[in-house]
């Protein structure tokens, strides 16, 4: 009886970790689709109004263009400008809810603001728009993260960003983009601010697994008093007595 219930437990442990994950696994996509849906919003309503927000953007070593910390990953010179960021926007605002949960808001927050703060200290005299500076800084988050915590499925995340944006390396280097409008120095600010808030917030997240050592596990299971080793001394006495 008392096996029974010990499995009946078991279960039931197990089939309420399970509703959460799930639970877990729905408000990670809520709040991506949620957030990556902001300058979609934007895009929608410039184009239809006529509307040039790009003016909003952020002017390097302006007091003025200080605003656009906030405004520049909301606007996009174009559909294709917005589309480009779109996937990686939509995986890598999941990945940090997934993983952070209830701090993935203040780790998102403190990416948005540094990774725009050192665009407006290090950008060329120009507008600087788009959401490549946060997407850079998530994308060196979670990498990073992945490879100094010891959560198998960080890092199993983590290989799958440098899969899919391995090559997001390239856009550090200014020479490739002379004579281009595309802020270099946004890609390389996000990629700092990743890596500073990858280890100011290496003790949040999941954490590592533990796993337990063979001088802690009951390997003969001997709380039933039933097996071979538990035979006492006379049972050859017992036995031939049968």
């Amino acid at each position: 009886m008392q096996k029974y219930e010990k499995y009946m437990y078991i279960c039931y442990i197990m089939s309420d970790k399970s509703v959460a994950e799930k639970n877990e696994l729905k408000c990670a996509v809520w709040y991506a689709a949620l957030l990556t849906a902001l300058p979609w919003i934007v895009q929608i309503v410039s184009v239809a109004f006529s509307l040039q927000l790009k003016q909003f953007g952020l002017k390097p070593l302006e007091w003025g263009g200080l605003s656009g910390i906030f405004t520049m990953p909301l606007l996009h010179a174009d559909w294709g400008h917005l589309i480009s960021n779109t996937p990686a926007m939509l995986l890598l605002i999941f990945g940090l809810f997934l993983f952070y949960k209830r701090d993935a808001w203040r780790i998102l927050l403190c990416l948005y603001l540094l990774s725009g703060l050192l665009t407006w200290f290090m950008g060329r005299d120009s507008t600087h728009i788009g959401a490549s500076g946060l997407v850079y800084a998530l994308a060196a988050f979670h990498f990073l993260s992945g490879v100094i915590k010891k959560v198998p499925r960080q890092r199993a995340f983590a290989l799958l960003v440098a899969f899919l944006y391995g090559g997001f390396v390239w856009a550090f280097f200014p020479t490739l983009y002379q004579g281009t409008s595309v802020s270099w120095e946004g890609h390389l600010s996000g990629l700092i601010a990743g890596i500073i808030f990858a280890f100011y917030f290496r003790d949040k997240g999941p954490e590592p697994p533990v796993y337990p050592s063979l001088e802690d596990e009951n390997i003969g299971g001997t709380d039933g008093g039933d097996d071979y080793w538990d035979i006492p001394e006379d049972a050859d006495l017992l036995l031939h007595s049968l």
